[in-house]
């Protein structure tokens, strides 16, 4: 069970990296990228709350949409789903990384309070080792750590991603769908506060509806299904994948060389990923 646990997470955290390839190519302010992120990411929720509604009891009662953690778990992810498109946005990639790759840290301190879960010998050497990859991309980069709204939007979403892996690790349900129910809350918001319009190209609006519905949607639901599986502070590890594959996507996508600490980075964190994963799967059998 732990196994498919990281199976899900890691194919998860692979998909999740392919999110700023679509930001930068969507090319919108901010608050409309973090609106129409959040309208897309909230259909499939719409279509299978119509569908429950309408024709199936049974589904109701297996999602559990009234049941807290859910609640609390879509909030989480409600919020990370207006912060992130923010932070990427309106801080350089190199503070976001950094910021966003404290989440295992956060995700380990939360849980130790809510959850009791103790972090292994193992689990801190990825942390160390991860570190020490994103601070080698940092390395490459040409701007500094600067304190800034997008870096304060990087450090919340950080701290909600990590406590939406806490409330999932928590809760003995399946919050996999709670990601999507969340950007319905954050759309809403967004619109209201930013007196937002429908207005959108039509080649915009295809890519929109691939971030959202398809590449955002698959991601958090399979981490949001893998935090009820594997400890959070190991869940937190994989958001760490977009350093690893991102800058492979954008390359890739607009001809953008990455740097060669970039590559090297990189390297260092996909090491300690592997690592811990082989060595937590490894203390699961014995």
């Amino acid at each position: 069970m732990s196994k498919n646990g990281y199976v899900l997470a890691t194919i998860g955290g692979i998909v999740l990296s392919f999110d700023t390839v679509f930001i930068k190519a969507i090319d919108f302010s901010p608050e409309r990228m973090a609106f129409w992120r959040s309208v897309s990411m909230s259909l499939p929720a719409i279509l299978i709350l119509i569908y429950q509604l309408l024709f199936s009891s049974k589904s109701y009662q297996k999602i559990n949409l009234t049941n807290k953690y859910f609640i609390l778990s879509s909030i989480f992810y409600g919020l990370s789903s207006i912060l992130f498109p923010v932070s990427v946005m309106l801080t350089s990639i190199s503070n976001m990384l950094f910021i966003i790759s404290t989440a295992p840290l956060w995700a380990a301190v939360i849980s130790r309070i809510f959850t009791k879960e103790s972090i292994n010998l193992s689990t801190l050497m990825c942390f160390i080792i991860s570190m020490l990859g994103v601070i080698t991309v940092m390395l490459g980069s040409s701007t500094g750590l600067t304190l800034s709204i997008g870096d304060l939007t990087a450090f919340a979403t950080a701290i909600c991603m990590a406590s939406a892996f806490v409330v999932g690790r928590k809760s003995n349900i399946n919050v996999s769908l709670s990601p999507s129910f969340g950007s319905i809350v954050a759309a809403i918001f967004l619109y209201f506060y930013f007196n937002l319009d429908f207005h959108v190209a039509g080649d915009k609006l295809i890519l929109i509806l691939l971030e959202g519905a398809v590449v955002m949607f698959i991601a958090l639901s399979l981490l949001a299904k893998a935090s009820s599986i594997i400890p959070s502070v190991h869940l937190g590890f994989f958001l760490l994948l977009e350093t690893v594959f991102g800058p492979i996507w954008i390359w890739m996508t607009f001809g953008e060389i990455p740097p060669i600490y970039t590559v090297i980075g990189g390297f260092i964190i996909l090491v300690g990923l592997l690592t811990n994963s082989f060595l937590a799967m490894r203390m699961q059998r014995a």
